[in-house]
Formats: C-alpha cells, sequence, structure tokens
C-alpha cells in the first residue's frame, strides 16, 4: 500500500468515489503550485504539488490511467522532485522519482503487447530519469560552488 504524505484519509476516500473530480481538482491545483514556482516560492508549492501529485497517483494505481493522467502524474513528479531539491529535500527528491519510476516500469510490463502505451510509458519513464540526472547534476555543481568559496 503507497503511503501518504499530503492527502488525509477523508480526500483518499474521495478521490476513490469520485476520480474524474478528482482530477479537475489536480489540475487546479497544478495552476496554483505552478504559479508559486514561477513566483520563486517553492516552499510554498510544494504542498499543493504533493497533494496534486497523490492524488494522481491515487487515481493512476486505480488503473484509471489514461494519456492525460500520466503526463499529469509525471510532471507533477519531476515539479515536486525540483521543489524539493530546490529546498534542499534531495533525499525526497529522489525518493519521490525512484518511486513514480517503479510504477512506470511496471505499467511497462502490464502493457507489453500494446507498442503505443509501452512506448508512452517508456517515455514517461525516461523523463523521471532525466529530471533525477538533472536533479544530482544541479546538486553536485552547488555543492562544487559552494566548497570553493
Amino acid at each position: 500500500m503507497t503511503e501518504y504524505k499530503y492527502i488525509c484519509l477523508n480526500h483518499r476516500f474521495w478521490v476513490d468515489t469520485h476520480p474524474k473530480e478528482a482530477f479537475n481538482s489536480v489540475q487546479q491545483m497544478t495552476k496554483v503550485a505552478e504559479h508559486l514556482l514561477l513566483q520563486d516560492q517553492p516552499s510554498k508549492a510544494i504542498p499543493y504539488l504533493g497533494s496534486a501529485f497523490e492524488t494522481a497517483e491515487m487515481i493512476f494505481d486505480k488503473r484509471l490511467e489514461s494519456p492525460q493522467l500520466t503526463t499529469s502524474l509525471t510532471s507533477l513528479a519531476i515539479m515536486l522532485a525540483h521543489a524539493y531539491a530546490s529546498t534542499n529535500q534531495i533525499e525526497a527528491a529522489n525518493a519521490l522519482l525512484h518511486r513514480l519510476n517503479n510504477k512506470m516500469k511496471c505499467a511497462i510490463e502490464c502493457a507489453l503487447g500494446y507498442a503505443t502505451k509501452v512506448a508512452f510509458f517508456e517515455h514517461c519513464s525516461r523523463a523521471i530519469t532525466e529530471a533525477k540526472t538533472d536533479i544530482v547534476f544541479s546538486q553536485t555543481t552547488l555543492n562544487c560552488h559552494v566548497t570553493r568559496h
């Protein structure tokens, strides 16, 4: 069972019973978070990103995946991981990306025989891997820069 940090039991029940409305909520929370990120306020964006990600993840875990949901889930994970990284929560960023990459690998295995679905999930998996590499690289660059001064 997935452990949730941002959504409560009541929210989980609501998502289970109203997946379409929940996805609309994901889109609204994402807009608020993107606005906060554009204002360079990652700490304030994290709760919105976390709630949106966990909500999208619940819908995805119920096998209600769609290209739009999977794209949202992937982009939310990447935005949340970058927000974590910019607030020095590197372990949380890596754990989140690892968790979603494992889900994509499972989705790929479940979609074998459906070439288009497999290609789509592989694309999402590559995006997650690239985000993880970016975060590690930026952290390494920052550490090197800090040590020199």
